[in-house]
């Protein structure tokens, strides 16, 4: 496994989160800017409460590495969710193929358990209009999540998509 690096990211609680994401929405409204959340799922082979906990810290040292300091993360569950300021859609799926890449590494190792890692990346992108609300953007990249994880998707998918495959 490779060594996280020696700080970790500060994930934002899910209340903080929401008032953050409130605040960029409205943000990017008035200047125009692009926005994208990603919602990723990470899941451990076997199911175990020691194998997700690997696996839920495997993500944060991955997203330590790949996540710029003006994104937003926050973990909810085994979901973590990301706010990409001023990224477009070509942006996000740029990094978020980068962290998918370093997350599919086959098995990890955690506290002398071995599981096997399944991550799962959906995304929804502030429209150019920018005519949707801080709930229904989370609600577009919770569907694309689901529509990765229900359909086994091995790749990224944007909730734009979904309407189309």
């Amino acid at each position: 496994m490779q060594t996280p690096p020696s700080h970790e990211i500060e994930l934002f609680p899910p209340d903080i989160f929401k008032m953050m994401l409130d605040h960029e929405v409205n943000k990017s409204r008035r200047y125009g800017d692009s926005l994208t959340l990603v919602d990723l799922l990470v899941e451990a082979d076997p199911s175990t409460p020691e194998a997700q906990h690997g696996a839920e810290m495997f993500t944060i040292g991955v997203l330590t590495v790949q996540l710029r300091n003006t994104d937003i993360p926050c973990k909810r569950g085994n979901e973590f969710i990301i706010l990409m300021p001023s990224t477009s859609v070509p942006g996000a799926r740029t990094a978020c193929e980068r962290i998918k890449k370093q997350m599919t590494t086959g098995h990890q190792n955690e506290n002398d358990s071995t599981f096997t890692l399944s991550t799962y990346i959906g995304m929804a992108a502030l429209p150019i209009d920018h005519a949707v609300s801080s709930d229904e953007l989370s609600r577009n990249a919770s569907q694309a999540l689901h529509y990765v994880r229900i359909n086994h998707r091995t790749d990224v998918v944007e909730f734009s998509e979904t309407q189309k495959l």
